[in-house]
């Protein structure tokens, strides 16, 4: 009880650094845009610098021409680009007819619609608004011209911000050990390894991230600028550029993209089809980019969830805006990487990560404690799919009856509730889709019983059994159950009765040794002749497992539903009459 207090300062402490955090980025992000711009770009060239290193150019030399390189084509490129657009704007009173032509068909369309109510009612309200009245004068607008001096402050914080990021990105790609050093000695070099571990994480992934995604978008730009250079739309250069930008923005970015080229094509180009031309040519080319390409080029994914990534590009933008959303998903790799090192963080990789939230087992026991049957047998039948039905019940359905159990022994579940689960499980077991054709080989005939199974305690430990039962269906075996909640006595009489060549006492989760060792030995008293089986499913670890059972004195023993199967097919074998 004393650690509670403790639990909930910590984790204050670790809400108020967060919000803090927050603060600070919002605050100071006149300085750490430029910072972060020059981290990414130095996580981009710094395989192209390590590349020329290892061809035996020094580093400040190499760095040298991969930034120079860099810079002339951004500059190239960003000259091409500007030219076309000041063609364009220069252009742009050529395409006055046109415009004015598209405005009034959409007019037209909605003259005898709402589009003509809502108009004739501004015009009623503009009359009256022109009437005088009573000797009042009506204000004179006041037009102030606006100076292009006025621009020169901002155009001045531009350069200095692409400056300041230029040498950040020179001194950041030189110094880069030392760069390295510094942040070992930050985390302590008592965690090198982990420290070491988690900065080549960050930049594979991000350099990798970056390289791929500029590939990609690279392949975007180029089939748009090609497509819109069939098409006839002019500037089609520019445009493309604009497409290959506009797709590093999460989602929205190619359809960001595609505003400015349909809206260019409706001032330069007479009637419909075109527009729409350049509307599916995006299209397409999305499609073709995200289903072909992507799963070509992605060796391995970014490491953040698609959910994650909506929410951290709402969240990026809302801080430093358009900006921000174009570092949203860089930025975030480095937030999951860095939590997955950093105590009291670990939150946030479980939250954006792209790996699995919880066990196959424990969503499985979450869905079928809400009772929803439809959801937990898709659990079980894709875990099958991916493997087999038994590593399905080993893996998913057994360790989740063993919890129910638990629960329900620690007064978590009320035994209506834990009833009502078996019962939810006994259906989703007989129910459940085998995803392989049943096998060649089958049981051999006996003239007596095969396999009887005895289940230990509860229906639980009975339900284990029937899974084994079902796995056997295949193979032309039927096994009937004896519910081990009544005496050892009743159970020891129905076996008696039907004299199985096998029994098999099985039981979910842990608990019920002695009474386990108590029927075994009943049954080697009685049943000399029946081969005894002893088996746990959903327990933990096998050679534990094992060795309990071991001590039972039982002819063979199953940590899982799988080896319970194979030992059974194999002593059948060997029993088989000749």
């Amino acid at each position: 009880m004393a650690r509670e207090p403790l639990r909930a300062a910590h984790r204050f402490i670790v809400f108020a650094g967060l919000a803090l955090a927050v603060a600070c980025l919002y605050w100071g992000r006149e300085v750490l845009i430029p910072i972060a711009l020059a981290v990414l770009i130095s996580f981009a060239l710094s395989p192209l610098v390590s590349g020329l290193q290892r061809t035996g150019m020094r580093r400040g030399v190499a760095v040298a021409a991969v930034v120079t390189v860099a810079l002339l084509a951004a500059l190239g490129l960003g000259w091409a680009v500007l030219r076309q657009v000041t063609t364009f704007a220069d252009d742009l009173p050529r395409y006055r007819q046109t415009i004015t032509r598209k405005i009034n068909e959409i007019q037209r369309v909605g003259t005898a619609g709402t589009l003509s109510k809502v108009q004739d009612t501004a015009e009623d309200v503009l009359k009256q608004l022109d009437k005088p009245g009573n000797g009042a004068q009506r204000p004179v607008p006041v037009v102030l011209s606006e100076s292009p001096l006025w621009r020169i402050p901002s155009l001045v914080s531009a350069l200095i911000t692409g400056f300041m990021v230029l040498v950040l990105v020179i001194f950041m790609l030189v110094q880069q050990r030392e760069l390295i050093a510094r942040v070992i000695r930050l985390f302590g070099y008592e965690r090198m390894a982990a420290t070491t571990r988690l900065l080549q994480e960050a930049g594979v992934r991000i350099s990798g991230y970056l390289l791929m995604q500029g590939t990609v978008n690279a392949c975007f730009g180029l089939g748009v600028g090609v497509g819109l250079f069939l098409i006839g739309l002019p500037f089609a250069l520019a445009l493309g550029c604009l497409a290959a930008v506009l797709r590093f923005l999460p989602y929205v970015g190619p359809w960001l993209a595609a505003l400015l080229p349909v809206a260019i094509s409706l001032a330069v180009f007479d009637g419909w089809t075109r527009p729409l031309m350049i509307m599916g040519l995006f299209a397409v080319t999305e499609l073709a980019v995200a289903f072909v390409i992507e799963p070509l080029v992605y060796g391995r994914r970014a490491g953040v969830s698609a959910i994650a990534l909506l929410v951290a590009a709402a969240f990026w933008t809302w801080l430093w805006g358009p900006i921000g959303l174009a570092l949203a998903t860089p930025l975030t790799v480095c937030l999951v990487v860095v939590s997955r090192a950093v105590a009291g963080l670990e939150f946030i990789e479980v939250l954006m990560s792209d790996d699995p939230p919880v066990q196959p087992s424990l969503t499985f026991y979450q869905r079928v404690l809400a009772g929803d049957a439809a959801e937990a047998t898709a659990v079980v039948a894709e875990t099958a799919r991916a493997s087999s039905l038994e590593a399905a019940f080993d893996a998913v359905v057994a360790p989740a009856l063993a919890r129910a159990r638990r629960d329900m022994e620690t007064d978590q579940l009320s035994r209506d509730e834990y009833h009502r689960i078996l019962d939810l499980v006994r259906g989703l077991i007989a129910d459940v889709p085998a995803p392989e054709p049943a096998p060649a080989v089958t049981l051999p005939p006996h003239t007596r019983t095969a396999v009887m199974g005895c289940a230990l305690r509860d229906e639980a430990d009975a339900l284990g059994l029937a899974m084994l039962n079902r796995l056997l269906e295949p193979l032309g075996g039927e096994m009937p159950i004896v519910t081990g909640s009544g005496l050892v006595g009743e159970a020891l009489a129905e076996v008696e009765a039907a004299r199985p060549t096998v029994a098999c006492v099985g039981a979910i989760g842990s608990g019920g040794r002695r009474r386990m060792r108590h029927l075994v030995k009943r049954l080697r008293q009685s049943e000399s002749a029946t081969f005894i089986m002893t088996a746990r499913w959903g327990a933990g670890p096998a050679r534990g497992i094992r060795v309990e059972l071991a001590a039972t004195g039982a002819d063979e023993t199953a940590a899982s539903l799988t080896e319970a199967r194979a030992g059974i097919l194999r002593r059948l074998h060997q029993e088989r009459p000749s």
